[in-house]
């Protein structure tokens, strides 16, 4: 039996691909292209020591989401979730048999007119 915490249970988020684009005032700006998928994940925050850790190799993550299946997520692509846009930086395959994947992502709540979907 799985117990999830307030906010840990599974979700479905929509897969894009990264899209970069300039903006009127010549501002580079990433948005998300049509999505090309669904998927459903358990989210969770990254504890300090993994932040710290993923911080030094030059990325800056905040939550990792667990998926129980092979999917085509790659680095550089944006999930989205309600209003809610996640950057990922890092994909994960443990015991690389390919039955979990976890993305570690950095969570983009409030976005304006810059990269808003």
């Amino acid at each position: 039996m799985i117990l999830f915490r307030v906010g840990q249970h599974i979700k479905t988020f929509l897969l894009c691909s990264k899209k970069e684009e300039v903006n009127e005032r010549g501002r580079v700006i990433y948005t998300a292209e049509k999505p090309k998928m669904k998927i459903k994940g358990s989210i969770s925050a990254v504890s300090q020591e993994e932040k710290n850790r993923w911080k030094q190799m030059g990325h800056d993550v905040s939550h990792t989401i667990v998926i129980r299946a092979k999917t085509q997520i790659q680095p550089e692509d944006i999930l989205l979730y309600d209003d809610s846009r996640f950057d990922i930086a890092a994909v994960e395959n443990p015991g690389e048999v390919g039955i979990f994947q976890i993305v570690y992502c950095r969570k983009r709540e409030w976005l304006g007119e810059y990269g808003r979907i």
